[in-house]
């Protein structure tokens, strides 16, 4: 048993020795004062560097939602392979390519309610330092379906969405 668990050991060191992971993630906030409506998102995000042009990744997406005195707590994970397609020194641009499954609970209510999302969503990585990445993505290009309008993955259909909801900042650092 030990010579088994050390030889994974070893193995599992060798790979990630020659390894890009990244471990980050992201935050988004929007605020519509008019509509009394808050959404808080916080996302870590784990991922692993294929080559130059492409990544693949995950994020555990965590969403507080206030409509209108109606409270919403959910999770999301969306898996990804990011295609990075030009780059000018530091800064590349990329698209986010994925699925994404949201599970979420309005407070008071008795079921939890599940969304999904398949597309595209673009975006920027600028390299701060040796081992950090700034990473942003705005909008998204697909298809979204949700059981209710809740869904921290935003109104349902099929087309190109840009908004405060669909904005998101994060930090990455590489191994």
């Amino acid at each position: 048993m030990k010579k088994t668990l050390f030889t994974l050991l070893l193995g599992l060191m060798a790979f990630t020795a020659q390894a890009q992971v990244y471990v980050g993630g992201s935050m988004g906030f929007w605020r519509n004062y008019d509509d009394n409506h808050t959404t808080l998102t916080v996302a870590p995000e784990v991922g692993y560097k294929l080559s130059d042009k492409w990544d693949l990744g995950t994020s555990v997406g965590f969403t507080h939602l206030y409509n209108k005195g109606v409270k919403v707590n959910g999770i999301a994970i969306d898996p990804y392979a990011r295609w990075s397609y030009v780059k000018f020194g530091p800064v590349s641009l990329h698209l986010d390519m994925g699925f994404g499954l949201n599970t979420y609970k309005v407070k008071d209510a008795d079921d939890s309610q599940v969304g999904w999302r398949i597309g595209v969503a673009p975006g920027v990585r600028i390299s701060m330092a040796k081992h950090i990445d700034f990473v942003a993505s705005v909008g998204f290009l697909g298809f979204r379906d949700a059981d209710d309008d809740y869904c921290s993955y935003g109104e349902d259909g099929f087309g190109f969405h840009v908004s405060g909801n669909d904005l998101r900042f994060g930090i990455n650092y590489r191994f």
